[in-house]
């Protein structure tokens, strides 16, 4: 039997406090592989913008194949509806997105087509060992950087995450936030008060990102 289509879909928070025409803009929160929007990086981020003001909707994707070169277009094409719906309900809105792993690979479409803000949690930079077509956020490509229009993203990455590369990710922006001893989770195993340390630092640095613009 097939693999069933990758399959993405964006829903409204039912946890919004703000309701529709008075937010102080849209944001759109997207998972990483076994990382959905209620684990806690994407959960108190969501939490910490919504307080001031943002109104959040949350993408869910299933069944997603280990060729992320098949799982992208079809997130890329999610963003793009989500942007096309929300300008269409206010064109002059702030609009962000927020993306863990996985989706930080859109990136290079979202910078290119839309020009919007992006907090890129974990970003993918280095390829996962498991993606047969080694899928990264392009920084470097023939002995030049890659140039991305639109606002600088903001980082937030562990140094013990094998998919992190520092100078590439000093290279794609200045808004670069590392936590030491940190993995794929931005957790250091067997430490907690670290991790919820980390976690709240993560939540800090996107609710400050979010209010510059």
């Amino acid at each position: 039997m097939a693999k069933p289509l990758v399959e993405v879909n964006i829903t409204s928070w039912r946890k919004n406090r703000v309701p529709a025409g008075s937010e102080y803009g849209r944001v759109l929160v997207m998972p990483g592989t076994g990382y959905n929007c209620d684990r806690p990086l994407l959960y108190w981020a969501a939490q910490a913008l919504a307080e001031n003001g943002w109104r959040v909707d949350r993408m869910n994707v299933r069944n997603a194949s280990d060729d992320l070169s098949v799982v992208t277009p079809v997130i890329n094409g999610a963003i793009d509806g989500w942007v096309e719906r929300v300008r269409t309900e206010d064109a002059s809105g702030r609009l962000m997105l927020i993306g863990k792993s996985l989706t930080t690979l859109t990136y290079p479409h979202v910078a290119r087509a839309h020009q919007l803000p992006f907090a890129l949690l974990t970003p993918v930079i280095n390829p996962a060992d498991f993606d047969p077509t080694d899928q990264i956020i392009p920084v470097e490509e023939d002995g030049g950087d890659v140039a991305y229009p639109g606002p600088a993203p903001l980082i937030c990455a562990g140094t013990a995450d094998p998919f992190y590369d520092r100078a590439k990710a000093n290279k794609l922006t200045s808004h670069v936030h590392e936590y030491p001893d940190a993995n794929h989770s931005i957790e250091v195993p067997g430490h907690w008060r670290r991790s919820l340390d980390y976690l709240k630092e993560v939540t800090a640095s996107v609710a400050q990102y979010a209010a510059t613009l």
